[in-house]
């Protein structure tokens, strides 16, 4: 029996929220390490919280788009 609309919006903006919040994470482990990997400094400058605010911006839009788009747009039958 498949799932209701709100059920299955929800699991997928669910998902979606978890994919994206996998990629910031991996980001900003990335951002950290490389830098010690490359012998360079690092710095928790402006620009580090900068890119990882937007990433987390990007997840939260990215999750409502995904919630929304399963409201709005029945999938194929």
């Amino acid at each position: 029996m498949p799932l209701s609309t709100n059920a299955d919006a929800a699991n997928r903006a669910w998902r979606t929220f978890a994919q994206g919040l996998l990629i910031d994470v991996l980001a900003a482990v990335l951002l950290a390490v490389l830098p010690a990997i490359l012998g360079a400094s690092f710095a928790w400058s402006g620009t580090y919280w900068t890119t990882l605010g937007l990433l987390a911006a990007k997840t939260a839009i990215q999750t409502g788009v995904s919630y929304m788009a399963r409201k709005l747009i029945p999938p194929p039958e």
